[in-house]
């Protein structure tokens, strides 16, 4: 308790000292590392080393029970679980073939990580809805002052696909999509896809508003079968999406701490699981790399080049509506100015 104590004072930024409680009080602990909110950052807030570390030593380890999955949320509100399992059946039969296209996209680009224990208590077709219901949670603890609000209040990001979803000015019934180009796309997407291609010109300008498009068509295929039954965010919503992991392809969660470390393509952690570890185990962030005193925490969130190592614009689309972060055929992802890395790590693609 001392050394936690002594943390929290060395610790300028409220906002980062109220993190690091919440994480002992949940049981995190972070040996070697301690978020901070400073211009050293690449997005103005990361995690860093607060000591000398070698390859291969823990700096964080997170307990199970601390990530929001499905089946944590489930135990924590038993009442909404049994609410979202209904609507999930409901959604099962009447969902079309375009939207589950749309979801198996989308789940092909999570983040990977070590396989873990199958969760036994989230229910059949579970990792269909996982995006909702993930969000679900997340609103229910908010509303219920859960110890989990304390770290999803601090969620966000400032990119234009966020910025996008915030205004919530795409959608046809809002005021501000009568003012319509001639080929029906609402001005404020326009202006996320020019905002994108500025922040990455080497990507084409379609591909972006073709990665814009499937992210707002989860947003309101979200909406339209979510709203009015169980309360619903379209911000919340996006930012889940955002900060998500893919433990297996019947799990993902979002993991606090982990969430906050930014994106490099020169990653310097790396996250284990350690199945036995308690009941429900626990995550580690391990140095993959010696890592100096002071030094900011990269993760990987995904890889943007192809089988022989060139530059894939395709993957680096993704990376850019996805995190907000611009790539480039030089090999080097360019500095973003927000936490919104910190939304995600090594988002993966894998089949669902």
């Amino acid at each position: 308790m001392k050394a936690a104590l002594l943390l929290f004072a060395s610790i300028t930024n409220p906002k980062d000292a109220a993190f690091h409680e919440w994480c002992t009080t949940i049981g995190i602990t972070c040996p070697g590392a301690q978020v901070r909110t400073t211009p050293q950052s690449v997005a103005g807030r990361g995690v860093f080393s607060t000591k000398d570390l070698v390859a291969g030593e823990e700096l964080i380890k997170i307990p199970y029970h601390a990530a929001l999955t499905q089946g944590n949320g489930a135990l924590n509100f038993p009442s909404l679980a049994k609410e979202l399992l209904h609507l999930r059946e409901q959604n099962a039969q009447q969902h079309q073939p375009s939207g589950s296209a749309l979801r198996r996209i989308w789940n092909r680009i999570r983040r990977k990580q070590p396989p873990i224990a199958k969760e036994t208590n989230a229910g059949e077709n579970a990792q269909e809805y996982w995006k909702e219901e993930l969000t679900s949670y997340a609103l229910e603890a908010i509303e219920q002052d859960h110890p989990w609000s304390t770290w999803i209040e601090q969620w966000q990001r400032n990119d234009p696909m966020q910025t996008l979803v915030d205004q919530g000015t795409w959608t046809h019934d809002n005021p501000v999509y009568t003012n319509i180009y001639p080929n029906g796309i609402a001005e404020s997407i326009l202006t996320a896809v020019n905002d994108f291609q500025e922040m990455a010109p080497d990507i084409p300008d379609y591909k972006i508003g073709a990665a814009v498009g499937i992210r707002l068509e989860l947003v309101d295929d979200y909406l339209f079968q979510y709203s009015n039954k169980v309360p619903t965010s379209a911000s919340l919503f996006s930012l889940a999406v955002s900060r998500a992991v893919g433990l297996t392809e019947r799990v993902t969660a979002i993991i606090p701490m982990h969430d906050m470390i930014n994106h490099s393509a020169q990653s310097n952690v790396e996250m284990a699981y350690n199945e036995k570890d308690g009941v429900f185990g626990s995550f580690s962030l391990i140095a993959s790399v010696d890592i100096p005193k002071d030094t900011e925490l990269f993760l990987r969130y995904t890889d943007v080049t192809d089988d022989e190592g060139k530059w894939d614009d395709d993957k680096a689309t993704w990376l850019l509506t996805q995190w907000g972060i611009p790539s480039s055929p030089t090999g080097n992802t360019a500095p973003v100015e927000e936490e919104h890395t910190a939304s995600s790590r090594e988002k993966s693609v894998v089949d669902a």
